[in-house]
């Protein structure tokens, strides 16, 4: 069941990869494609011994959702 999960999570993510990436390719030609929207977050730390700071930002794009979904759908159709 551990690997079902990681299979599936691997595929939603190469999916949502994929998807990104052709709509950013496709937005010349179709700018509705291009619109996107970034969630940001900034944890960071001063714990005296560590100090630390990450930045994360998600961007979707329309065609990363249907990449993601597609990506699902081929991994419950692999076998």
């Amino acid at each position: 069941m551990r690997g079902t999960v990681w299979r599936t999570a691997g595929f939603v993510f190469a999916g949502a990869v994929i998807g990104t990436l052709a709509g950013q390719l496709l937005a010349h030609q179709f700018p509705e494609l291009g619109h996107s929207t970034s969630v940001r977050w900034h944890p960071s730390a001063d714990l005296g011994v560590i100090v630390y700071s990450l930045d994360v930002t998600l961007r979707v794009n329309w065609l990363s959702l249907v990449g993601a979904v597609t990506g699902y759908f081929v991994q419950s159709r692999w076998k």
